[in-house]
């Protein structure tokens, strides 16, 4: 019990207040999260990988062990939502909506901030190696499953492509292969825009939450994906990891990666192409919420 009050207070309490501020901002200013979201995603989060992984001295073994993860928990989720969408009786738009809830976690938004503050750099390291692999299976497999394979090949690549998080990835890695660093004055200004990417997009996380509609939250397919995500996922990555053998700090990550709330992306996809967007969000929303809650438990347990 104190370990996890102990996690509540130097974990969970400055995510609430950094996401409050976020919300109290939208309430009396109304915010344009998307130029916030391009500066994190297009400034900050790579300038945060690139200065994390030059110095991390990864191993092969561990890449392996992420790669492996990935597929696996891939499969068996997209697997667990259709069957579970076939008990359930969905439509054919709620079983998109369920499965993209389910396969994909807030693991880059949410869950590098969260690696940083109870791990420190060398689980962020492995985190954002982790994390590159979502980024590469939201534009294409989410982006699959959201369009009902409308997409061609070269679409889904241009979209990878886009992803500059991927080009920091590998710059990262290959300056901690051939233990280069960046020189002073570079690796200054990369490390102060690192610095900031945590707290402007938790802020944007709470911007987010201010404006979430409740109406649907009775519905029966909303705590579906509720449970999914916060429940047997957590428990189907604690198995997975058993069996690979995956054990230590990259073990702790996994699993706290896994376990995220459901990824704002999501509703982004099902905003594109027509998906159930209430149904969505509002699984973003309150798994979100929960995880204020049920993180620091987890951290302890991983």
């Amino acid at each position: 019990m104190s370990a996890y009050l102990k996690l509540l207070m130097s974990i969970t309490i400055p995510i609430v207040i950094i996401c409050a501020c976020g919300f109290a901002l939208q309430k009396r200013r109304p915010v344009d999260t998307k130029l916030l979201a391009d500066i994190s995603l297009y400034i900050m989060a790579p300038a945060l990988i690139l200065y994390a992984l030059s110095g991390a001295h990864l191993q092969g073994e561990n890449i392996l062990h992420i790669f492996l993860f990935s597929i696996v928990m891939t499969v068996l989720l997209w697997v667990l939502a259709i069957v579970v969408a076939k008990l359930a009786h969905l439509s054919e738009n709620e079983k998109r909506g369920l499965t993209l809830t389910t396969l994909f976690s807030n693991a880059n938004n949410y869950g590098l901030p969260v690696l940083l503050l109870a791990f420190g750099s060398a689980g962020f390291a492995l985190g954002a190696v982790y994390v590159v692999g979502q980024v590469i299976l939201v534009n294409v497999l989410g982006m699959y499953i959201a369009s009902r394979s409308q997409l061609n090949g070269k679409q889904a690549m241009i979209h990878i492509l886009k992803a500059p998080l991927i080009y920091a990835c590998v710059a990262g890695i290959l300056l901690d292969l051939f233990h280069f660093r960046l020189f002073g004055g570079m690796e200054t200004a990369v490390q102060m825009l690192g610095t900031a990417y945590p707290v402007l997009v938790l802020m944007i996380l709470g911007i987010k939450l201010s404006t979430t509609k409740l109406k649907g939250l009775k519905s029966p397919k909303v705590w579906l994906g509720v449970i999914l995500r916060l429940a047997i996922v957590p428990l189907l990555t604690k198995l997975v990891l058993f069996v690979l053998g995956i054990h230590g700090l990259l073990a702790s990550v996994l699993f706290v990666e896994a376990s995220m709330p459901a990824a704002i992306n999501t509703v982004t996809l099902a905003e594109k192409f027509g998906g159930d967007t209430e149904t969505i969000s509002l699984v973003v929303s309150i798994t979100t919420i929960l995880s204020f809650v049920y993180l620091p438990f987890f951290i302890a347990i991983s």
